[in-house]
């Protein structure tokens, strides 16, 4: 526990020596693009898909659980009459989707490659490709947790229907961590997704666990923190007026990206670099070996 400690303490000092600030204001900036049209989308589907109305709810209060107090409700009001949206809007809004969610990422792996000391060897528009195809790739994991949260419930009401009432209380308890180590797990998967691939460098999945873990952990730790904050001593909506909300979402998402970057800061301190030689210098180093004596 001590060495834990003591290197998620080195971890945050070098997150501070390598501006982890920077990378994390731009990423919460494409964050907060990235939110609301995610939503729009989202909702579309499910209302293309011809889904009830309860389901759609359940996928409202599933992603209410994970962000901030005091926006809930701006959260809920995409899911309020989906099919009434053009088509024009969902398309511009998948695009914007999609080119902030990027941007995301690319601000992220920004703060890898300084966690790591690496260079910028990526051209900017392979650095763009990779993370447009790890956003495309986290919405799988994504997407089964957000549908499992909903069906969850329905397979929770189904199994208290069916079973003595004893057991009520112990199926509600089972299916509550259930959904919690499913999110955990979701978001272990999905950082260490971004991690592995988000470097110019090859590395083991291994080594890129613990700070997937540690984000996780941090991420709901933070979440629970700052809503705790927000009910008890911030009104965003007081200081910021209309634009509250937006703003409460913002600063979470930023804390969100410090977060996701500590965690690489994590990895790159546990498994740090191995110092690469180029073949030029390879060659020269073995020339003296080679000479006999």
């Amino acid at each position: 526990m001590l060495r834990f400690l003591r290197l998620f303490r080195m971890a945050l000092w070098r997150g501070f020596e390598h501006d982890v600030f920077t990378s994390a204001r731009a990423a919460a900036y494409y964050s907060i693009l990235t939110l609301f049209p995610a939503l729009m989308v989202v909702a579309a589907v499910l209302a293309a898909s011809h889904q009830t109305i309860e389901f759609v709810q359940e996928i409202g209060d599933a992603l209410n659980a994970i962000v901030p107090p005091g926006t809930k409700q701006a959260v809920r009001s995409y899911f309020e009459n989906p099919e009434s949206r053009p088509l024009s809007t969902l398309i511009s809004a998948t695009a914007i989707m999609l080119f902030a969610a990027s941007g995301v990422v690319v601000s992220w792996m920004d703060g890898f490659v300084r966690a790591y000391r690496l260079e910028h060897c990526w051209h900017p528009l392979k650095e763009r490709l990779i993370a447009f195809l790890l956003v495309l790739a986290s919405f799988i994991p994504m997407t089964m947790a957000t549908l499992s949260a909903a069906f969850g419930s329905e397979m929770e009401n189904w199994t208290i229907l069916h079973s003595s009432t004893q057991y009520t209380a112990l199926i509600l308890i089972l299916s509550l961590l259930l959904r919690w180590i499913l999110s955990m797990l979701t978001s272990v998967a999905v950082l260490a997704l971004i991690y592995h691939f988000g470097l110019p460098r090859w590395q083991p999945w291994y080594r890129v666990l613990p700070g997937a873990a540690l984000a996780t952990v941090l991420w709901l730790l933070a979440t629970e923190v700052f809503g705790w904050y927000v009910v008890n001593f911030a009104d965003y909506n007081q200081i910021y007026g209309p634009l509250g909300v937006a703003i409460a979402l913002l600063v979470w998402l930023y804390i969100i990206s410090f977060i996701v970057l500590i965690g690489a800061e994590f990895n790159a301190l546990i498994y740090p670099r191995v110092a690469q030689v180029a073949p030029a210098e390879s060659v020269k180093a073995a020339e003296p070996a080679a000479q006999p004596h």
